[in-house]
């Protein structure tokens, strides 16, 4: 039998902000919300009101790998928010910054694990608002994380 759509839960996580899901908060925080949760990955939106560029394309996705944590953690039953801190991008590539008022959203697939260091591949997508262009590749590379205990 197939799923026909989230589970109350999972819809709970999909509505949940994000700053309950990680220890990033404002004004730092540039995550809005998980739009979809996997296993090992999903993908979240980003706040981009006044635009990203390339250094805050970077941290929206390792805060996107935190925020899928969370939830993932929330999911599982533990209510504490991920906490942990990048310790290395691979062959992070920016093609171009993300314009004020784009919707940002990032997709994250964690590939290894070892131990609390964990390597995740991210793609960031944009796509302007009010226009036709598309979606389009903004960023991707592989960050590498190491997982702390939430305080």
């Amino acid at each position: 039998m197939s799923r026909v759509g989230p589970t109350t839960s999972e819809m709970e996580i999909l509505t949940t902000p994000a700053a309950q899901l990680t220890a990033h908060q404002a004004p730092a925080l540039l995550i809005a919300r998980v739009k979809e949760l996997l296993p090992e990955g999903g993908e979240v939106v980003a706040e981009a009101h006044q635009g990203l560029d390339a250094l805050q394309l970077l941290e929206a996705c390792a805060q996107a790998v935190a925020v899928l944590t969370g939830a993932r953690m929330r999911a599982s039953g533990d209510g504490q928010p991920a906490s942990g801190m990048l310790v290395g991008a691979k062959s992070f590539q920016v093609a171009r910054s993300a314009r004020p008022g784009e919707t940002v959203r990032i997709r994250s697939t964690m590939t290894h694990a070892l131990g609390p260091l964990q390597l995740h591949q991210v793609v960031a997508y944009g796509e302007e608002v009010g226009t036709t262009a598309g979606v389009c590749e903004l960023a991707q590379g592989e960050l590498k994380v190491v997982r702390t205990e939430a305080s």
